[in-house]
């Protein structure tokens, strides 16, 4: 099974962009779509630009939305080191788009263990990324790491 955390264009509009946002550890996996403009991933990658600074660097990323009331899922991520010797871990809360299950709110929280070179790739990946359906970036994470 795949590790890591993936944002990929799934839907294109004139006003806004539609991302599925995929995140699995080995032992639990989950998915949103949400909504955002197009500046998004340009956006993120600066946020996460130089991660990890220091071992007391924690980074937060949100993505969508988390209100019950508003269309779209949400995805918020954060960013954080375990230890000095660079160990970073990504947390990871998912919510589903509470109008497309009708189920009531569906939501999912785990961690990603990650390299900290793995952000850079990522952060160059979300620097190219256009709105152009097809188009991602991913995040790679660790296999067999304790969470």
């Amino acid at each position: 099974m795949s590790v890591g955390i993936e944002v990929r264009v799934v839907h294109v509009d004139e006003h806004l962009i539609e991302l599925r946002v995929w995140a699995s550890n080995g032992t639990f996996t989950g998915q949103v779509d949400i909504y955002a403009n197009s500046a998004v991933p340009a956006e993120t990658a600066d946020k996460l630009r130089g991660f990890p600074s220091s071992k007391d660097d924690t980074r937060e990323i949100e993505l969508g939305t988390f209100r019950t009331d508003a269309a779209g899922g949400g995805a918020a991520l954060r960013f954080c080191c375990n230890d000095s010797a660079g160990h970073v871990t990504v947390v990871v809360w998912l919510q589903g788009d509470v109008s497309r299950s009708g189920a009531g709110v569906e939501n999912a929280t785990f961690s990603v263990p990650i390299e900290a070179a793995a952000v850079d790739r990522f952060v160059q990946q979300l620097e190219r990324m256009s709105s152009t359906v097809g188009n991602g970036a991913r995040l790679e994470g660790l296999h067999n790491q304790l969470l």
